[in-house]
């Protein structure tokens, strides 16, 4: 049987209780055996935006993923620190798929925010066809462009911060 892979990306800068919090919720709920937060060195939507550097955010998330109540099924990735940047999703899904697919079942977690701009997101119709997303619930989002395409975890921790909010409080 495969291994149940859930994939976290994000930019992770920084990391904060709230993607800790929904990486143990898909856990408690059974929705993966493992959860990846695969850090993206260079989002394509975020070009313009100067990042704190990738190693220390890998670093960050390390720290955060051991102090989780599951160190061990919640994991840093730096998968996308080897591959072409920027770092587009559907290149790092191929790039598993070729390497672990006989050993893993991968499945994507994303907030709300990102299925209302889902369309924008290269090959976004390979990726509704061949992975399963889970959405999480992000206030003044709505999922309602691809609802039939995902499944919605309505009942996830909602949390009011995102990183760009502690980013900008800094």
């Amino acid at each position: 049987m495969k291994k149940r892979m859930l994939l976290y990306f994000g930019s992770f800068d920084p990391i904060h209780n709230g993607h800790i919090a929904l990486a143990e919720y898909a856990l408690d709920k059974d929705l993966a055996d493992q959860v990846a937060l695969v850090i993206s060195p260079q989002n394509p939507f975020k070009a313009d935006v100067l990042q704190t550097p990738e190693y220390a955010r890998y670093e960050m998330v390390e720290m955060a993923c051991k102090e989780s109540r599951y160190p061990e099924r919640i994991l840093p990735s730096v998968v996308e620190f080897v591959l072409e940047k920027p770092s587009y999703t559907i290149n790092t899904l191929r790039y598993l798929r070729e390497n672990f697919g006989s050993e893993m079942e991968f499945s994507l977690l994303l907030g709300a925010d990102n299925i209302e701009c889902f369309d924008r997101w290269r090959s976004y119709e390979e990726i509704l066809r061949d992975y399963r997303l889970l959405v999480y619930p992000r206030e003044g989002y709505s999922i309602e462009k691809f609802a039939d395409k995902i499944t919605f975890l309505g009942d996830a921790p909602l949390f009011e911060h995102a990183a760009t909010d502690i980013r900008k409080d800094i």
